[in-house]
């Protein structure tokens, strides 16, 4: 068993790390992209629960931030993980909690990806507003030399596009997570899948 779960977590790390190296550019926002990375390490909290889902977002930062050893990956990186991981917690707080525990009749696959979606989009902007206005406030002022009251206005000013980004990101990661791990448990059947979650 330890081996499956280390070969499991391995193989969605690779797979994730490979990915995320195609990296698609938000047109509105300069800077930001969409990773396709994102999707592995949501189908690994999806098929397999909190435990192998956490190995591979730790070991995928540990990846990552190896392969762009610099400041910007060293403290990129991390933040990357916290806003993936934002995301994570709506939909597993509805798939895992709201829907098997507080809903009397069951949901359809379409409006059980919906609600999850939300949900994501829900704790992914709330939990990141803050955490943006003050990383990118204080990145702004470092890289740039301005004073911190000025790179905060920019930031402030950025903020509505920023949490654009961080709305549209569930909105593909989520949708398609849902429906990849939804067909891969009916075609193996395997202990690991013992705590999946759709």
């Amino acid at each position: 068993m330890r081996a499956k779960v280390a070969g499991v977590t391995a193989a969605f790390t690779a797979l994730a790390s490979v990915l995320n190296l195609v990296k698609i550019p938000a047109p509105y926002l300069p800077g930001f992209t969409y990773q396709l990375g994102d999707i592995i390490l949501v189908i690994a909290f999806f098929l397999f629960g909190l435990k192998i889902g956490f190995a591979v977002v730790i070991l995928n930062m540990i990846v990552s931030m190896a392969l762009n050893f610099s400041l910007i990956g060293v403290i990129g990186t991390p933040y990357y993980m916290i806003a993936i991981l934002a995301m994570i917690l709506g939909a597993y707080v509805f798939l895992k909690i709201v829907k098997k525990r507080h809903l009397k009749k069951p949901l359809g696959d379409s409006k059980a990806v919906a609600y999850a979606t939300l949900f994501a989009v829900i704790t992914r902007t709330l939990i990141m507003l803050p955490l943006d206005l003050f990383m990118y406030g204080f990145l702004v002022a470092f890289v740039s030399g301005w004073s911190v009251a000025n790179s905060f206005a920019l930031i402030t000013a950025t903020m509505p596009l920023i949490i654009l980004y961080n709305v549209t990101v569930p909105m593909y990661v989520i949708p398609t997570s849902y429906f990849v791990a939804k067909r891969v448990p009916k075609q193996i059947k395997s202990i690991l899948f013992n705590n999946s979650i759709v």
